[in-house]
């Protein structure tokens, strides 16, 4: 009876330190994601210099369905979507179909500074509908924490702001955008129980590519050349590159691993790190101004993704 006592303490154990592992290394998939989303921004300018938006997500997508394509083929990995395909197609469509649209439009139609606080507001959109849609109740120190990193965002943001047009329907478009991410994190945590991390990621690109080459087909008056010509540049290349297998395909990788164990609220109270990052690699690279204001909202955002990982979310009911 003792014997068996602390067998059964034994696997607990071995239990508890296999969540743990798994909670780390999602966690650090999470931050790594947004590091790579962050670096994304410089280069979705630099190959914007090359052709139109809608263009460069497709080349975006072209090159990340190769990419994956080839790890597929040469990891022997299966896709078995069956008849549930459905479901892939609507957590896609949320994100990037709707995601890219609403944003790219709705940064059009508004300033930076707005459309930066708005895209930060995802966190707090997501951490809402975690409690109604997985049950996942965050705490009180979780929402202040929460609350810290957005406003070291439109901290950040607000400092450095120009003067600019915030049109109504930029507003909308926005708001669609935070709607669609949210939603994507949602589905992708509920149907981590139904699919692979991979076939997640792969349904994304490819209903990515299908959506969005058909949009630069008709951009380009149904001309396929001119969507790949942009490639002969070496500049648009890379930056293409990077967002293609980088962004797209590793970070979305990790992404939705991190989707798989880990509550939403800690999933996406990364996404502020994102700012975080384009600020530096602007600094960095393209030798952007960095403030006093700005080194203060670093430290907010940074806090408070901080304080979201130490607290605890629990499920209804407990």
């Amino acid at each position: 009876m003792q014997m068996q006592t602390l067998k059964n303490m034994t696997t607990f154990e071995e239990l508890h330190t296999m969540d743990k592992n798994k909670t780390t290394s999602a966690t650090l998939a999470a931050l790594g994601a947004q590091v790579i989303f962050g670096f994304s921004f410089m280069f979705t300018k630099i190959a914007q210099g090359f052709a139109t938006p809608m263009t460069v997500i497709a080349n975006r997508y072209l090159v990340a369905l190769f990419g994956l394509t080839v790890v597929m083929l040469i990891t022997k990995t299966k896709i078995n979507p069956g008849r549930k395909f459905g479901k892939l197609i609507l957590m896609s469509f949320f994100q990037p179909v709707l995601y890219f649209i609403f944003e790219s439009y709705g940064i059009r139609l508004t300033n930076s500074a707005f459309s930066s606080v708005m895209i930060a507001m995802i966190p707090v959109v997501c951490m809402i509908c975690g409690i109604f849609m997985l049950g996942e109740i965050p705490s009180i120190v979780q929402y202040l924490f929460t609350a810290l990193s957005v406003g070291g965002v439109a901290l950040m943001t607000l400092s450095g702001s120009r003067e600019g047009v915030v049109t109504p329907l930029g507003v909308l478009l926005l708001a669609g955008a935070v709607v669609s991410s949210a939603a994507y994190n949602i589905l992708s945590r509920k149907l981590s129980a139904e699919f692979s991390v991979f076939e997640r990621t792969y349904a994304m690109t490819l209903i990515g590519v299908i959506t969005f080459v058909g949009i630069a087909l008709v951009e380009q008056h149904f001309h396929p050349a001119e969507i790949l010509r942009p490639l002969m540049e070496p500049s648009f290349f890379a930056s293409v590159f990077y967002l293609g297998m980088v962004s797209s395909v590793i970070a979305f990788l990790m992404l939705n691993y991190a989707n798989t164990y880990l509550p939403v609220a800690k999933t996406t109270v990364f996404s502020n790190i994102t700012t975080v990052v384009s600020v530096i690699a602007g600094v960095v690279f393209l030798r952007e101004p960095f403030s006093k204001t700005a080194l203060l909202a670093v430290v907010m955002i940074l806090v408070g993704v901080w304080g979201v990982q130490m607290s605890r979310v629990r499920k209804s009911g407990e």
